[in-house]
């Protein structure tokens, strides 16, 4: 089946006359052929050309973005003119055009033999690593030769072949690119969680958080380092955020931990090591970045790392607090009793694409090397479970709370009673600082309370009613006393409850004896 009558699907993406598109995060994609060459066909999911009948506004509005989208490809076309995927690494679009259902669709070449996105750059030697970085940071270089910046730089976005062993990169779908003299707007300003640069974040923001001078090549610095970090380790750098990517980080200060693996160095001339490079392409001013040509000369051992941005393994050894959303559940040991357990390091460990998956990471002195959970923290003595806060239950609710400790190690900080109109019920606050209120019965379910016992205050029943009580089901039904009363000559009781009305507990008074037998209250 031909695609707008002229590229031939691959099966793959076809269910009888039915094409299955694939989703790319800003658009779908099929591959296709044309001409016995195969091609990579993506629809943009975010821009359609107008049609008649919409209405005025409707109709301007999309006319309007087609407009600048067209505008914009033309102009990268232009800059990109003479950039070849065979010779320069980067993959330019052939053509463009509004398909037959108005969607604005790309058409580029596919590479040959390029790897699975799924391909472990973690287990490569360092010389492979390096050759890989070096093909990256050339076709960057001429990428940013030509004009223009690339605006979401990560791994699906390089392409990679192996070539008898010897890595080449290719640059990839340039949707979110544009030209280095013509800034998208803030709404529009493009990348992806994880790897966006700090500038670029703040400039998304909000309109006139940052001036569109802030966005230069350098974003796409700080990118390729953090793909650089990905390929090698199959992770994130570490950030000292909760919650935040490493652009975040860089922007408010907080320290980036480049994985240990990094610090080897590159070459003998100038003794520069891959850690220092990527710290230097994480600096926080775009102008103190390196340029994809000086990148290129430190992975090729040609040029040197300022001195500034020198780094190796001299980060700090031990934080000495835990997150501040374990805080509440947890204290971390002293630094002393840690060396004691073998401990050399110990950090906090947000891999920082924005998870929040907080964690720690602990180096001990043999070198051994352990990513924890705070569980696990706990587990090996390194940190000890706080007790919980816990009120007194309401008295009408006859429940007793778990121990403290219980209650904390099932991942809750504080329980406090809770009025809401007219109920009671208790509000729940767990150790990540999540709150949420719930009944009683909850309490229980969940095993952080159970019924309390209770000795109900009770007399005995009149004679000809019975010989006891049955103080169990009273104490279930929350009876706090119950006594006999005569009422005109005919025997009844008063029955006091735990459950509170007006300030006052309820009082049910004159009960009959049958009601009391129905409720199984006497036996």
């Amino acid at each position: 089946m031909k695609y707008n009558g002229i590229y031939e699907v691959e099966p793959a993406f076809l269910r009888g006359s039915t094409i299955l598109w694939k989703n790319t995060g800003n658009g779908e994609y099929v591959i296709a052929t044309k001409g016995g060459r195969k091609y990579f066909v993506k629809r943009n999911m975010h821009a359609r050309y107008p049609t008649k009948g919409e209405s005025k506004a409707v109709y301007e509005k999309f006319k309007a973005e087609a407009e600048a989208l067209l505008k914009k490809q033309e102009r990268l076309r232009l800059l990109m003119k003479g950039l070849d995927w065979s010779s320069d690494y980067i993959v330019v679009e052939e053509e463009n055009f509004w398909d037959s259902e108005k969607m604005f669709t790309t058409v580029t070449p596919c590479i040959p033999d390029a790897l699975d996105d799924k391909y472990d750059y973690a287990s490569v030697p360092l010389a492979a690593f390096l050759q890989l970085a070096k093909s990256a940071a050339e076709a960057l270089e001429k990428l940013h030769a030509h004009g223009v910046i690339h605006g979401d730089l990560k791994e699906k976005n390089i392409l990679v072949t192996d070539r008898g062993g010897r890595y080449v990169a290719y640059l990839i779908d340039f949707d979110s690119s544009y030209p280095a003299d013509a800034i998208p707007d803030w709404e529009s300003i493009g990348g992806s969680e994880g790897y966006q640069s700090p500038e670029v974040m703040l400039y998304g923001s909000d309109e006139g958080a940052a001036p569109a001078t802030t966005i230069t090549a350098a974003t796409d610095i700080f990118s390729l380092g953090v793909v650089f970090h990905k390929w090698w380790t199959g992770s994130f750098p570490g950030v000292d955020l909760e919650r935040g990517s490493v652009g975040a980080a860089v922007f408010l200060d907080k320290e980036v931990t480049i994985d240990k693996k990094f610090d080897v160095r590159i070459g003998a001339e100038y003794g520069a090591t891959l850690k220092s490079l990527i710290n230097w392409m994480f600096a926080k001013d775009p102008a103190d970045r390196p340029t994809a040509k000086q990148v290129l000369e430190v992975l090729s051992d040609r040029a040197e790392v300022p001195e500034a941005f020198r780094k190796g393994n001299d980060d700090k050894p031990f934080d000495t607090e835990l997150w501040e959303a374990h805080q509440a559940i947890a204290g971390l040991m002293a630094v002393s009793e840690l060396k004691g357990k073998g401990v050399r390091s110990l950090k906090r460990y947000n891999d920082g694409g924005g998870s929040g998956n907080l964690k720690y990471r602990a180096v001990m002195t043999d070198g051994t090397e352990r990513v924890m959970t705070l569980s696990e923290l706990c587990d090996a003595g390194y940190a000890a479970i706080k007790d919980a806060e816990v009120e007194a239950p309401w008295e009408e609710h006859m429940i007793e709370f778990e121990p403290a400790e219980v209650i904390a190690k099932k991942g809750y900080a504080k329980i406090r009673r809770l009025r809401m109109a007219f109920r009671k019920r208790y509000q729940i606050i767990f150790a990540s600082g999540r709150e949420i209120d719930k009944g009683y019965e909850w309490l229980i379910a969940e095993g952080l309370a159970h019924p309390k016992t209770v000795t109900v205050d009770a007399d005995t029943p009149w004679p000809e009613h019975g010989s006891a009580y049955c103080a169990e089901n009273m104490a279930r039904l929350g009876v706090k006393s119950i006594s006999r009363m005569e009422v005109g000559g005919e025997h009844r009781y008063r029955i006091v409850y735990f459950e509170m009305k007006d300030g006052k507990n309820k009082v049910n008074e004159r009960v009959p004896a049958n009601n009391l037998k129905l409720m199984g209250f006497i036996v």
